[in-house]
């Protein structure tokens, strides 16, 4: 037997004891990987995945950022211009925690959960950054809500963007006593406009909170979008309540006091129909506790139809305005 024969054999028989060592040693390992892969799973809470989001990954995004579980490619020249909270945040480099790794070769700038800026928040604010939804006459009450949030200085302090969002918000209720408005939106358009300072709009949602408030007891639409709702803070919910209390306090002697004109024969329409035309469609749709609208329903009647004369159909109707505006300057005080 040759010599490159014997060699060969004995490397074909090192070969196979090597691997008979070679596989229970493989197995054990993985085992022993797959144990304690369970073990970790069991005692330690996963992290949260983080969600690339689907228009703002840009491919040429320069910087990362994460807001909750979700995170942009964005550009840095770009928001840093803007934001002074975001040109000073420092990327996650800490070396044990998972999520500081880089993505795409960029390092995650986490915006601290302390400063609460919502994901929806964020996302509206790079909608108006680079154009694809800003803000103009057309922005819904939650777009602006959302960029009123983001960009102020609570959160991400963009001073120009803030000041935009607080003059849409400002535009989209009213100032003065308006009959009849309402908006779904009172409660949390409130809520903004104390916490951001924008004391015009007040006295209008507080008053529509107010007088609607106890709509929802018997409407269920209402009632299930009401649920949908950011609750009151406690202290502008107790306002709300006082101010109903006052309402119906000074509009209940208006209302049962049957009106009186300069004519006899004109005092007889009212003592013959005030019943019928005011204060029965009053109690029938809670109009004691909205004295505004209540006081414009009066003003529509068609007086003269009903045999009052010209001039005090005119003075009638001045009086009630005058009622109106009387009730929305006494608001004032009453939510002192």
């Amino acid at each position: 037997m040759s010599s490159s024969s014997i060699s060969a054999g004995l490397w074909s028989a090192l070969r196979r004891v090597l691997f008979a060592r070679a596989v229970p040693a493989m197995s054990a390992l993985t085992l022993t990987l797959s144990t304690t892969d369970a073990d970790s799973t069991d005692t330690q809470p996963r992290a949260p995945a983080l969600r690339r989001h689907a228009r703002y990954w840009l491919d040429d995004g320069s910087l990362v950022v994460r807001t909750q579980d979700d995170i942009y490619k964005v550009h840095r020249t770009l928001l840093h211009r803007h934001s002074k909270v975001l040109a000073s945040l420092n990327p996650l480099v800490d070396a044990s925690d998972e999520h500081s790794n880089t993505v795409d070769g960029l390092v995650v700038v986490h915006i601290p959960d302390e400063l609460e800026v919502r994901s929806e928040d964020f996302e509206a604010l790079l909608e108006h950054l680079y154009h694809d939804a800003p803000l103009d006459g057309n922005a819904t009450f939650p777009r602006i809500a959302s960029i009123l949030r983001a960009s102020s200085k609570d959160q991400l302090d963009f001073p120009a963007i803030h000041s935009l969002a607080r003059d849409h918000l400002e535009r989209m209720f009213p100032s003065g006593p308006t009959p009849s408005f309402h908006s779904e939106y009172a409660e949390e358009a409130l809520t903004l406009a104390v916490k951001h300072d924008i004391p015009s709009i007040h006295k209008a949602l507080y008053y529509s909170i107010a007088t609607h408030s106890h709509d929802h007891d018997h409407d269920q639409d209402s009632a299930n979008t009401a649920s949908h709702r950011p609750p009151l803070a406690p202290e502008l919910a107790a306002r709300c309540d006082t101010l109903l209390e006052q309402l119906v306090a000074h509009f209940t002697p208006i209302l049962f006091t049957v009106a009186t004109a300069g004519h006899m024969a004109c005092t007889d329409v009212f003592a013959e129909q005030w019943m019928p035309l005011v204060i029965q469609p009053a109690l029938d749709d809670n109009g004691l506790c909205r004295p505004l609208e209540t006081l414009e329903r009066i003003i529509a009647i068609d007086w003269a139809a009903e045999g009052l004369c010209g001039e005090c159909v005119q003075e009638k109707r001045e009086e009630w305005r005058g009622e109106q505006r009387d009730v929305w300057e006494r608001i004032d005080g009453w939510l002192l």
